[in-house]
């Protein structure tokens, strides 16, 4: 009975974490829009909080592991725990890298934000997905989640296209502040999408015992 509790605890300890790192990109997109430095502050004082869930799961599974000798399944429940975890800490790294382009920017123009907008709206949505996805542990709603990321490559494809013609406006190059550091950041947004997949292949592990490669 006791394992049982725990394993419940740890999954709660996963969904906590995951809805962190979510409110942090929501933060992340607020904090574009309004060039909005003391919410980029938070970020960035979030990601330290999501490093020490990330220790907490660590340690817990190490606990469970090693005092409770479980088995098959439960066993595979913990290992796939510690995976989300550290896709989890990932992301909350990436929210933190718009965090500080945001301290270290000027702000964004409209034209930019509608692709921040959108990628960072797909990748809420696809977070979303995933916690209902491990709450119920629906093996048809891990095998879609990752085929959503398509849009979230495409939407980072044609905002780095946009802005390698802006570099090459004269025009409008007065006006457009680091680019390279904007790259980055979407970069880094691109990125937090793959984590969510690596979650899903996890999710997978947990309930078939298959690795499965969403690439």
């Amino acid at each position: 009975m006791r394992l049982e509790e725990e394993l419940k605890n740890y999954d709660l300890q996963l969904i906590n974490m995951l809805k962190r790192v979510k409110t942090m990109l929501d933060m992340s997109k607020e904090s574009l829009q309004n060039s909005d430095k003391s919410k980029a502050l938070n970020i960035i004082e979030m990601d330290d909080y999501i490093n020490h869930l990330d220790e907490d799961i660590n340690n817990h599974a190490s606990i469970m592991l090693s005092l409770l000798q479980p088995v098959a399944k439960d066993l595979r429940q913990i290992i796939a725990g510690i995976k989300i975890s550290t896709d989890i800490e990932r992301i909350g790294d990436y929210a933190k890298t718009v965090g500080r382009f945001v301290i270290r920017s000027e702000g964004i123009s409209e034209d930019i934000a509608v692709y921040t907008d959108a990628i960072i709206d797909l990748l809420i949505q696809q977070l979303d997905d995933t916690i209902l996805c491990l709450h119920t542990l629906d093996i048809n709603l891990a095998y879609e989640i990752p085929l959503k990321d398509q849009k979230v490559d495409e939407v980072f494809v044609n905002a780095i296209n946009y802005i390698e013609k802006k570099i090459h406006e004269e025009a409008t190059l007065e006006d457009f502040h680091y680019p390279i550091r904007l790259v980055s950041t979407f970069r880094s947004l691109e990125r937090a999408g793959d984590h969510i997949k690596n979650i899903c292949e996890a999710i997978i592990y947990r309930i078939k015992g298959q690795h499965i490669d969403f690439g």
